[in-house]
């Protein structure tokens, strides 16, 4: 019997890892609209393209469909849905729902205990845009999100925001990225953490609204407004006035959010 040298076990491949991987690329690939909607694709399509084998692919995909990012068509591999411009508004105005009344109760209540961490965050973003790489911006930015809503401590608003920015579509990222103009509204980060740093409820709520703004204007391939009448109404309540109004922070809310202690 042939006897080789070497351990006695070899090192297993991380499939879960693969998988994770395998995901976060397909999907910044959908939200780049580097992957066509309508259409059908095989699982082969994304291992070729990932140089990975199709059982991590698969799981990633069936992972992506659960979310409804993707659909599994039977015998055809899987399809990106096509949404319509005003299905793409209606994600854009749940976001500002969400994520600009949680910026500004961050903010207001001071949460930011290590801001380090998304200043490194930031920093980590501007790097990958220097280096031009767009998947790594888009899977980072949507950390850097996720992870500052997170210090809300609510897991389904988390789960729900991640859901909501998962559908969006930015077709226009990467035509910015190659110009040298996505640089610019990225560096908004910093300036957005700097803001709830000091506390800076009025501040928070303008970056955090324009920075928002680009996920239905630039970053999508659209022209954006600075007009007030473009924002949506339901997000204002006229009981409330200016989410940087000062009654903010003694306890008031915005669309059910409570902002105070």
């Amino acid at each position: 019997m042939v006897e080789f040298e070497g351990p006695d076990e070899l090192e297993r491949l991380d499939v879960a890892s693969l998988r994770e991987r395998a995901k976060r690329a397909i999907r910044a690939s959908i939200m780049a609209g580097e992957v066509a909607s309508g259409q059908n694709y095989p699982v082969a399509y994304f291992a070729e393209r990932l140089g990975v084998s199709g059982t991590p692919i698969r799981e990633a995909l069936f992972d992506l469909a659960a979310t409804g990012l993707i659909e599994s068509v039977r015998g055809r591999g899987f399809r990106i849905p096509t949404l319509t411009e005003d299905e793409l508004d209606e994600l854009f105005e749940l976001r500002l729902m969400l994520e600009l009344p949680g910026a500004v109760r961050l903010a207001a209540e001071r949460r930011l205990a290590d801001p380090d961490r998304f200043y490194q965050l930031a920093q980590a973003i501007e790097s990958r845009v220097s280096a031009n790489d767009l998947f790594a911006v888009l899977r980072l930015d949507r950390d850097f999100h996720l992870q500052l809503i997170g210090l809300l401590g609510n897991r389904r608003l988390v789960d729900m925001v991640g859901h909501i920015r998962d559908q969006v579509r930015l077709y226009g990222i990467r035509h910015l990225m190659d110009d040298g103009h996505l640089r610019t509204s990225i560096h908004e980060h910093g300036a957005l953490v700097h803001a709830m740093v000091e506390g800076d409820v009025a501040e928070t709520e303008t970056i955090m609204r324009h920075h928002l703004a680009h996920t239905r204007g630039v970053w999508a391939g659209r022209a954006e407004t600075t007009d007030p009448s473009h924002r949506p109404a339901a997000i204002i309540s006229p009981e409330v006035g200016s989410l940087a109004d000062g009654r903010v922070a003694n306890g008031a809310s915005v669309q059910g959010f409570p902002l105070g202690h």
